[in-house]
């Protein structure tokens, strides 16, 4: 309990001690008492003094100068001004009392036959012995709370004990201020700086904190105070230890409990960081024994990964999510400056980390350099049937649609490989959709979520990566459309890729193509023309649509 200024007129011996101005201030926390000897005694107060005096130091003072004088003691935050007529001083000057009543210092007038020692004495007394009663609370509270990190018991029992301790609810808030105690029934305004209040510090803490106000609906609907702690672990704030000061006012000692869960909370963020890093290094090791495809660590694998809950007796299908930069003429110059860089990819990392997290909860993940690598379960008659491509397609559109929306300067490609039915699969479903990724690139763009499955003919064209190969596999009528001089060259050539798609249905193209049907008869006469080529010819119309398919894979590399 704090000790005030109400509480020394309560002593036997001040009974008749009178309150001249100031009385609002009577609840002002004294933190020293002294002797006013000399009238520089503010050059060396540091707050909270209760002073004794006679005035006898400012006895020439002039009223412009007592009142500036007061002022300076108010700034001080001197909790009292305890006057005991002098010879010297009969009456004491209105503009003191004045002063005092104006800045809440309370001005208090005690009998001349009171000793200073009979006020100094007792209050001193009452200070060392609140002194040494914050001193054993602090080392009860510091026992508790040690306790808790040692038996290592998590958050939670953290959190309940500060509300025993303070009266006042508590909660936990991410760093993204999301509550994370479903319990709290007081919820976190959004952070804007508005909402930061100014408050006199009541206790130097070694965590920083500041005051924010918020409304609460129970038990009535009012505007209270909240304290907001951020606790940081390993140079970055994690969480947010926010007390509602709704039942009871906070006060130093319970500051000294807050002071004391905030340091059980980081030492708990740091063994939770700590558990982390090694169960993620654990769990990477068997990831890069999977994907390295080795036969002789098999057992092994199957051993560790049991350990920690993995069932590798499941289908799996390997999934990579590419992150890389997205240059635009805004943006290229400042992701030009690597430290830029580096940061834009560990934001989008941990976002796509949470995104991915929200929409394959089952899977196994794995980081590397800039890319996710993620171990899908997937059923292995759906594998068979194919089902699941499309909707794993749909999920990891809704991740890239989630990061476009956080991050403009960051693009998420996506790699898939085929259903990896055993464990000695895995290897090569994580090949198939390394491939994928790079063809996806390098066909349908930066943004591209490609399958190996899909890939087609694609597969067998990149196994030639030189271009004069490639074009050697170009039928000669498709040679000569492409190198003709029509000036509806690309159209032709596009009706030809549509026309062949459906079979050779003018009709299905026309509507494809959004054209009247007589204009794709059109167009495919001119092909005829230019070209000479027989669409009767089974054998021709294969080697066009290779031939279209190398096209399209030679332009969109030089495109790159």
């Amino acid at each position: 309990m704090e000790f005030r200024v109400e509480h020394v007129l309560k002593m036997a011996r001040l009974q008749n001690a009178k309150v001249l101005g100031g009385s609002q201030g009577l609840s002002n926390i004294i933190k020293g008492i002294t002797i006013m000897e000399a009238p520089d005694i503010a050059d060396w107060l540091k707050g909270g003094e209760m002073l004794l005096t006679s005035l006898y130091p400012i006895l020439n003072y002039t009223e412009a100068e007592q009142r500036e004088f007061m002022f300076r003691l108010a700034d001080k935050s001197v909790s009292a001004i305890m006057i005991k007529n002098h010879r010297f001083v009969k009456k004491i000057p209105e503009v003191i009392i004045e002063i005092g009543e104006q800045t809440g210092l309370p001005i208090i007038q005690i009998p001349q036959d009171i000793p200073y020692v009979d006020v100094l004495y007792p209050v001193m007394e009452e200070l060392f012995n609140n002194q040494v009663m914050k001193l054993k609370y602090f080392k009860e509270v510091h026992d508790r709370f040690t306790t808790l990190s040692l038996t290592d018991t998590g958050m939670e029992p953290i959190i309940t004990t500060l509300e025993q301790l303070i009266g006042n609810p508590v909660a936990i808030y991410d760093r993204n201020f999301v509550c994370m105690t479903p319990t709290s029934l007081y919820t976190l305004p959004i952070l804007q700086q508005e909402h930061i209040i100014e408050r006199e510090k009541i206790f130097e803490t070694k965590f920083p904190y500041y005051w924010i106000t918020t409304q609460v609906t129970e038990p009535e609907k009012k505007s209270v105070y909240q304290v907001v702690v951020p606790i940081r672990t390993v140079n970055r704030i994690k969480v947010h230890l926010v007390i509602t000061e709704i039942h009871k006012e906070l006060e130093e000692l319970d500051f000294i409990a807050i002071e004391n869960a905030a340091t059980a909370l980081s030492l708990e963020l740091v063994k939770q960081f700590a558990v982390a890093e090694v169960e993620r290094e654990y769990k990477n090791d068997i990831i890069d024994d999977l994907l390295a495809g080795k036969g002789q660590v098999l057992e092994s694998v199957y051993q560790r990964a049991n350990l920690i809950g993995w069932d590798l007796d499941r289908s799996y299908a390997v999934l990579l999510f590419h992150v890389k930069e997205e240059f635009t003429s805004f943006n290229q110059q400042e992701m030009n400056k690597p430290k830029n860089l580096r940061r834009l990819q560990s934001k989008t990392f941990i976002y796509l980390h949470e995104a991915i997290d929200v929409h394959f909860s089952d899977a196994i993940m794995r980081s590397r350099s800039d890319t996710i690598i993620l171990l899908l379960p997937v059923d292995s008659q759906e594998g068979k049937e194919k089902n699941w491509l499309p909707a794993v397609k749909d999920k990891v559109h809704g991740i890239q649609d989630n990061i476009r929306a956080k991050t403009k300067d960051i693009v998420v490609q996506v790699g898939i490989g085929n259903v990896a039915a055993t464990v000695m699969d895995i290897a090569r479903s994580h090949q198939e959709a390394q491939e994928a990724l790079n063809l996806g690139g390098t066909l349908y763009g930066s943004e591209s979520i490609t399958a190996f499955a899909e890939l087609g003919l694609f597969r067998l064209l990149c196994q030639y990566p030189d271009p004069a190969v490639l074009t050697s596999f170009i039928p000669a009528s498709l040679n000569r459309l492409v190198q003709s001089k029509s000036a509806i060259k690309k159209d032709l050539l596009h009706t030809l890729e549509v026309f062949l798609q459906h079979n050779q249905n003018a009709a299905k193209a026309a509507q494809d193509l959004f054209v009247h049907y007589k204009t794709v008869m059109y167009r495919l006469e001119r092909i005829k023309e230019i070209s000479d080529m027989d669409f009767d010819n089974s054998e021709e119309m294969l080697e066009t649509r290779v031939g279209l398919k190398i096209l399209n894979l030679i332009n969109n590399e030089e495109e790159h």
